[in-house]
């Protein structure tokens, strides 16, 4: 009985969503993404500790879904140079979330490692894309100063640091 709840819910939810991507210009063809994702993240919750391990593909699937959400409402398709990033972030989240789901703290741990790693990823090439190849921000005082005098700043401290005896 409770898999033809949960399967009535979610089959009155897709059918809503699909009725409300009606009406809101260009999120309809995004959602043939985005609800399977959140369909395999609500699996894993109400699946019990068998399905934890969906709330990885369902992270993952959705995070993807709302990345060309975004670009195709902004338009914004080249991010996709660095939007990889966050698909990495996602299965660090869903792995967190699947942890969290079986009371495993190593898991946990192991997914807030990618998910921090997929999130500097994407934040560090996001920036040199958005810098310097797609010239976003070409003329800014960023560009123009604080990058070149960040970079000779590293490079000055690394030098520092390999000079200097480990204490």
């Amino acid at each position: 009985m409770r898999n033809e709840t949960l399967t009535g819910l979610l089959l009155i939810g897709l059918g809503a969503l699909f009725l409300a991507g009606r009406f809101i210009e260009g999120f309809g063809w995004p959602l043939f993404v985005i609800v399977p994702g959140v369909v395999l993240l609500v699996w894993a919750f109400v699946g019990g500790k068998d399905a934890a391990s969906m709330a990885i593909p369902g992270s993952i699937v959705t995070t993807v879904g709302l990345i060309l959400y975004l670009q195709s409402a902004t338009s914004a398709f080249s991010s996709w140079a660095y939007a990889w990033g966050l698909v990495i972030a996602s299965e660090g989240a869903g792995s967190y979330l699947a942890g969290m789901l079986r009371d495993e703290p190593a898991q946990r741990q192991s997914g807030l490692r990618t998910l921090s790693t997929g999130l500097a990823l994407f934040a560090a090439f996001g920036f040199f894309f958005e810098v310097f190849i797609f010239g976003r921000l070409r003329g800014t005082f960023l560009a123009q100063w604080g990058v070149p005098l960040a970079l000779i700043l590293a490079g000055a401290y690394l030098l520092y640091r390999r000079r200097t005896p480990a204490g």
